[in-house]
């Protein structure tokens, strides 16, 4: 079984992924975790991301995805980033990776031959509309940008960053818009997504209402 949560960033689409997966004890696949990886990788090779287009040629890798202990490990050539996946570079430069075609077919084909064996909880941005239009629950979780924000530097003040909420709010509206007005695979609510617009509410209050909608039917 499929699940899928789409939604912009920062609307807790991985926190509520992780936590409905440990509900229903399936497994939860962070599809972003990917497109962190690669960009990673490319930063490794010296690539010049900001380059990235739609129709930009990029060497093939091999790109695998693992659990251990719970914990999803995602190997690009063999090397595993996540030690990086969090860096600031890192989450500038990602949105950039995510727009070319040879990029997202490479990380589709691993997500949907992955799909094919495990009982899944997916998030991501296309999961839903593109990856896996024929998931079984098709999700949306919509968030107010002020709320966002203030989830996000809530996270990043306990990191002692210095960014600001402004700067905040500013880097998820551009994100937004990015996502939105790509050419390939934009953020779009799927076809038959149940929308949960999660402003003024818990983490637990979503998940109950997810794992009520999945038991009803």
């Amino acid at each position: 079984m499929i699940i899928t949560i789409d939604g912009p960033a920062g609307s807790g689409k991985s926190t509520i992924a992780e936590a409905l997966s440990k509900k229903l004890n399936f497994i939860h696949f962070n599809s972003g975790t990917l497109y962190r990886a690669v960009c990673c990788y490319l930063l490794d090779i010296n690539f010049d991301i900001s380059s990235i287009k739609l129709e930009t040629k990029i060497a093939k890798f091999n790109l695998e995805v693992r659990y251990e202990n719970q914990t999803q490990i995602v190997l690009v050539n063999g090397k595993d980033y996540s030690a990086h996946f969090r860096d600031n570079l890192v989450s500038t430069l990602s949105p950039s990776v995510s727009v070319n075609k040879n990029i997202r077919d490479i990380i589709d084909d691993c997500q949907r031959k992955f799909g094919k064996t495990h009982n899944l909880v997916m998030d991501g941005r296309d999961i839903g509309s593109h990856v896996f239009p024929d998931a079984e629950f098709k999700f949306y979780l919509d968030c107010a940008l002020e709320e966002r924000a203030k989830r996000r530097f809530k996270e990043e003040k306990a990191k002692n960053s210095k960014i600001t909420l402004k700067q905040i709010e500013k880097q998820l509206a551009l994100r937004d818009e990015v996502d939105m007005n790509k050419t390939y695979a934009p953020l779009v609510v799927p076809k038959n997504a149940i929308i949960i617009d999660s402003t003024h509410l818990t983490i637990e209050e979503v998940v109950e209402k997810m794992l009520k909608i999945i038991k009803n039917k």
